[in-house]
């Protein structure tokens, strides 16, 4: 542990921390199964290609503690680089504990307001298609939630339909929609907000929701000129 924080501490006082890579990825072969978990761990903190190289073939080791290590390192990653691993290892890991982490991580770049909004819908619409669960669809619709776009808005409305998780759809729908009315030049937004909201409000979610859905609706009508 010890070893682990001076590593980490070494590499990101240097002026260009993946210099440091090359080092730690060298050591990656000899080392023992938790000596390569630590090593693992300060190749996520440092990030860049070759670091994530090496993570991402530490998947495949033969020990479980190791795969174990780079599949949490993958996950830690703070840059989108890593999201194509993620969505691969999402498609394809026979663990269930694998699956659920890396589209949660996946979902968590997704979720980063420092990308571009299309870049992050885009990363929402990869991962639609591998939803099993309510579980794994509240974690998707949490994401475009954040996406404060009328596209998004359109990725979320299908969601109403489904009585496990229309719940979290009409909050998305609601919370993107007040944005948008709320923001500089709402007022184009209006038309294109009528028939979402509509489908919240008689969605029958609870109280609290139709109200501000209703609410909404009638300002999308008067700034789209329907009354």
């Amino acid at each position: 542990d010890a070893v682990e924080e001076a590593l980490s501490a070494v590499c990101s006082r240097a002026e260009k921390p993946e210099t440091c890579t090359a080092t730690l990825t060298g050591q990656l072969a000899q080392a023992k199964p938790e000596q390569k978990g630590a090593l693992l761990r300060v190749l996520s903190a440092i990030g860049g290609p070759a670091a994530l190289k090496a993570v991402r073939a530490a998947v495949d080791d033969a020990n479980a503690e190791v795969h174990a290590a780079a599949i949490r390192a993958l996950g830690s990653w703070k840059t989108a680089d890593a999201a194509p691993d993620l969505l691969a290892l999402a498609q394809s890991a026979g663990n269930p504990t694998d699956r659920m982490f890396s589209l949660r991580s996946y979902l968590g770049l997704a979720a980063q307001s420092e990308l571009p909004a299309d870049e992050r819908l885009a990363m929402c619409r990869k991962a639609a298609g591998l939803l099993k669960s309510s579980q794994e669809k509240k974690m998707l619709l949490g994401t475009l939630g954040s996406i404060q776009t009328i596209q998004s808005i359109a990725v979320i409305v299908p969601y109403l339909d489904d009585a496990e998780v229309k719940s979290e759809a009409g909050a998305g729908v609601v919370a993107i929609a007040g944005k948008l009315l709320e923001g500089k030049g709402g007022a184009k937004f209006g038309p294109k907000l009528v028939e979402p909201l509509k489908k919240v409000a008689q969605a029958g979610v609870n109280d609290t929701l139709t109200k501000r859905a209703n609410a909404l609706l009638q300002a999308a009508q008067s700034a789209g000129g329907r009354k």
